[in-house]
């Protein structure tokens, strides 16, 4: 399974007139998120099209994994608990075009913003071995573009920071772009060492993930664009890039990558994500869920799901939805879940009767359910997320804080529960038309 597969048979919107990758195609991915856009014709490529917004919305990833809006954390937490592994490997889509590319001569590398103008690509899936233990790691990388073969790679000290740091010399791995939204989710996790995030993916897709082998690396078999390359010892400035916050990045001294062959399907789709969007929200936040779901498990075992908001950046803000037992429930969640995700610097618990997705629905729970002086607690001093511009740079703190959103144990729940009009559920206006 590839991009692909997700496109056909669901709404999309085709814009059949050409549309430039300088600021043109940025301006237009943004004017409607809902549903997947794909870019007939990119200016200065005529032989390959463009595609963005493929998991703009919990219901499109959902419908990616062929799941209920309400089990993508469940799905992820068995798929990341009991990988799938790969079935062999079979031919690849994709093809060889050159070696030593101008890689902006092959593909389209967007420019988003324009007080800075740089050029990224923003949806790359960077796979290396790590060279102890044989295990494949995916991860998303952005890729500032650095002119003819080169790019500079924002390298966070994680899974593929530690890899490259027991390699001796240069380390080679394969940038991948447009792959099945499974692949980009697992990917995105935080996992053990030794999780394969392929293997990740194949549960996603129940086993159905082709891959193939290329320079020694598995790699998924429909990708649309696979660049194999070496990430150097050199190292030059990296950004500024808009970050989840929507604000600009720093400036970083990061690795140089060199691409040494570049491979593209015969009709190349090149997948687009939008720095500071909704897509980028949801490929870093969504990944989070499960694990500060199994974590909130250990305090309230009644935790029913977690949701890192749009509105929050998908990083700072979260809720948690419970089923309350027992006064203290919410702060025991709200404290576990700020633990869970150290990034995290407000957090509302609601009641299950709340959809923690729905920023409509949580915003009611605190306007009906909360006292300020009652229901919230804050924890100053804590370390935050190098994303917030609004912590204290000298010292890397902020405050934190709790919304206990949930119907106090000692009132009445019926004083608290929204009316609802009998039949509304169940009625169509289209059966009146």
């Amino acid at each position: 399974m590839g991009l692909r597969s997700v496109l056909s048979g669901s709404p999309v919107t085709e814009l059949t007139e050409p549309v430039d990758p300088r600021f043109e195609l940025a301006a237009l991915s943004v004017q409607d998120e809902s549903q997947p856009l794909v870019f007939d014709s990119v200016a200065g490529y005529p032989d390959l099209s463009a595609v963005t917004n493929v998991v703009s919305s919990r219901e499109r990833i959902a419908g990616a994994l062929d799941v209920d809006r309400g089990e993508i954390v469940d799905a992820m937490t068995r798929a990341t608990t009991d990988p799938v592994p790969l079935d062999g490997t079979t031919a690849a889509t994709f093809e060889y075009v050159a070696t030593s590319p101008t890689v902006d001569d092959h593909v389209p590398i967007p420019t988003y913003y324009d007080e800075h103008e740089r050029q990224y690509i923003a949806s790359g899936i960077v796979i290396a071995k790590d060279p102890d233990t044989g295990v494949q790691n995916l991860s998303f990388h952005r890729l500032m573009y650095d002119g003819e073969n080169e790019f500079v790679m924002r390298l966070v000290e994680r899974h593929l920071h530690d890899i490259r740091s027991r390699t001796d010399g240069p380390l080679d791995v394969a940038i991948v772009v447009g792959v099945h939204p499974a692949v980009e989710l697992a990917a995105a996790t935080s996992g053990s060492p030794e999780m394969d995030e392929l293997e990740v993916a194949n549960a996603l897709l129940d086993g159905d993930l082709a891959v193939t082998k290329l320079d020694g690396l598995t790699v998924p078999a429909e990708a649309e664009l696979v660049m194999t390359a070496t990430i150097r010892d050199e190292t030059r400035a990296e950004g500024p890039f808009v970050d989840l916050s929507r604000t600009w990045d720093t400036v970083r001294q990061q690795p140089v990558v060199e691409v040494r062959d570049l491979y593209l399907r015969p009709d190349p789709m090149i997948r687009v994500v939008v720095p500071g969007k909704r897509e980028h929200a949801h490929l870093m936040g969504l990944p989070q869920e499960p694990r500060i779901k199994r974590i909130v498990e250990n305090t309230v075992p009644t935790v029913q799901e977690v949701v890192l908001t749009p509105g929050g950046c998908s990083w700072l803000h979260g809720v948690v939805s419970i089923e309350k037992r027992t006064e203290g429930d919410a702060k025991n969640a709200g404290l576990a879940a700020l633990a869970a995700h150290p990034s995290m610097k407000r957090v509302v618990v609601v009641d299950e009767d709340i959809d923690p997705a729905d920023p409509d629905a949580v915003e009611w729970a605190v306007a009906t359910r909360v006292q300020a002086d009652q229901d919230i607690e804050t924890v100053e001093n804590a370390k935050g997320s190098s994303l917030d511009p609004s912590q204290d740079f000298e010292t890397g703190t902020l405050t934190k804080w709790l919304v206990d959103a949930t119907v106090p144990s000692n009132r009445d729940r019926a004083e608290f529960t929204e009316a609802t009009v009998p039949g509304a559920a169940e009625i169509s206006l289209a059966e009146y038309q």
